[in-house]
């Protein structure tokens, strides 16, 4: 049988550094500093975060997705699979339920690597205008850069890894020298550093748990390293690693970056809340900064959510071509290139999602409403979507990362330390269910709606599951025909 059509991925040889730039890709540290870093300070539609203790609080939330990932790396010990946690919940739980389980997972990654081109088109278009008041609409660079992801990811696993690392590791060493910079000059005025950051009991223990539950959502992504075992050579070893690697390593990027801005901002938490982007307001500012420098972090950021939209979409063709060779997902989704031997057709949908979902916006102005608290002040075309987006594909993996907890508790039960295992799984359903909480729990509009579209996502699936167990019986029954026929003529 041809290559093109077998569904196999052969080992592409992919060492444990291109394991890891998978995880770390996808979880974008540069993008995440800059954006989800003030919904944890409090810049939230609950109005409520950890303030000037955000570092405890994404320290909190790491030691929690931490268990999870512990649960998701000895799975990866055990299935050398491209399905990743949906083969995970297969095992644990069986096929109806893993089938859910996929179309929800995979269905999120969709959607988020559709949101991230919205955010490419609009972040270059801004930057371009901005730098050299250069006018281009954000809906054809974000058509361009579409082409170029989907270029990568048919041409190889070698070459998607490999961009990543490059854009991630520059991207992420500026911002991080930029953090160690404003700790060594002792943030604002010279004489801000202190132990108050670090301090769990310096703000509220409600405001805190706010900023645990949207903390968890910078994390997103380290489990994508899974999706890479049938084509590492050492899956037993890599993934496991590469999955608690990338969690410690970005952990503790995000902590240092957190606590240079809560200094950088003289440890003044509605300062730091109230700058909006406080990444690039610092960058940008006179005290640690330039408006050049702020240019170039606007790059960088530029950079780092390219690097996420080819994670996302390494992995979500690996998990369609996964389900697709099962029986579990249409069968073309498990065509591989004839040349390189990439989920083809998977890259062709992530293509094709992507450009509806652009398309949308674009000739429906927004599709949500652009309206600000400022009645002659818009919001770009492009950011109402993409928040609702983001928010749909970060919840979906949340959901996906409690349920391969409950997973672990139950199919790993048997195989390794059970006071461990204990630990870890409740570690990873407290957090997930802590993330699922803080997405819904007084949502404004458009968000609001996402319990809704969840559920109507998840009940397409269950029927989904439904009718492909009714047609693997159907086959089973057709299959045994013939001997049933024989015995009888005997």
């Amino acid at each position: 049988m041809s290559q093109s059509t077998n569904g196999t991925l052969g080992r592409a040889k992919i060492s444990m550094t291109g394991v890891l730039a998978q995880s770390v890709g996808f979880m974008g540290p540069v993008f995440s500093v800059a954006t989800l870093l003030p919904l944890i300070i409090g810049l939230s539609a609950t109005g409520r975060g950890a303030g000037i203790a955000t570092p405890v609080a994404i320290l909190i939330a790491g030691l929690g997705m931490f268990g999870a990932g512990w649960v998701i790396a000895q799975y990866a010990k055990r299935i050398h699979l491209c399905g990743s946690l949906y083969e995970y919940i297969c095992d644990a739980f069986g096929p109806r339920i893993g089938i859910v389980a996929g179309w929800l997972y995979y269905g999120a990654m969709l959607v988020l690597a559709a949101a991230t081109f919205l955010a490419l088109g609009g972040l270059t278009s801004s930057f371009l205008f901005s730098a050299f008041e250069i006018d281009i609409p954000w809906w054809p660079i974000a058509l361009i850069f579409v082409a170029i992801v989907v270029a990568i990811v048919i041409v190889g696993v070698q070459v998607s890894v490999r961009a990543q690392l490059a854009l991630a590791l520059i991207s992420s060493a500026a911002v991080l020298g930029f953090s160690l910079y404003i700790i060594a000059r002792g943030g604002l005025g010279g004489h801000s550093l202190s132990a108050q950051p670090i301090n769990p009991f310096a703000v509220p223990r409600v405001d805190l748990l706010y900023g645990v539950l949207y903390g968890i959502n910078m994390f997103i992504g380290y489990e994508s390293a899974a999706n890479l075992a049938e084509e590492t050579d050492d899956p037993k070893r890599h993934i496991p690693r590469a999955v608690l690697w990338s969690l410690t390593i970005v952990g503790v990027y995000f902590i240092i970056s957190a606590y240079a801005q809560a200094v950088g901002f003289g440890l003044d938490a509605d300062a730091w809340k109230n700058s909006v982007f406080p990444l690039q307001s610092l960058a940008s500012g006179t005290d640690f900064g330039s408006v050049g420098f702020g240019n170039l972090i606007s790059v960088l950021i530029i950079l780092d959510v390219l690097a996420v939209t080819i994670g996302v979409g390494v992995a979500a063709t690996r998990g369609m071509l996964a389900m697709a060779r099962a029986g579990r997902l249409p069968a073309p989704l498990a065509a591989l290139h004839p040349r390189f031997g990439t989920p083809v057709v998977g890259a062709a949908v992530v293509g094709a999602v992507a450009v509806v979902f652009i398309l949308l916006v674009t000739l429906t102005d927004g599709f949500f409403s652009r309206a600000t608290e400022q009645p002659d002040v818009l919001q770009p075309q492009w950011t109402p979507m993409f928040g609702w987006m983001a928010g749909f594909a970060g919840t979906g993996l949340a959901m996906m990362y409690l349920v391969v907890s409950a997973a672990g508790a139950r199919g790993l039960w048997n195989v390794v330390n059970r006071a461990k295992l204990t630990i870890a799984a409740a570690a990873g359903i407290l957090v997930a269910a802590g993330a699922v909480f803080g997405a819904f729990y007084q949502a404004s509009s458009p968000l609001d709606t996402l319990p809704w579209a969840l559920g109507i996502w998840i009940a397409i699936g269950a029927i989904w599951s439904w009718y492909v167990a009714r047609r693997a019986r159907g086959s089973a029954e057709l299959s045994s025909a013939p001997d049933a026929l024989a015995a009888e003529a005997d």
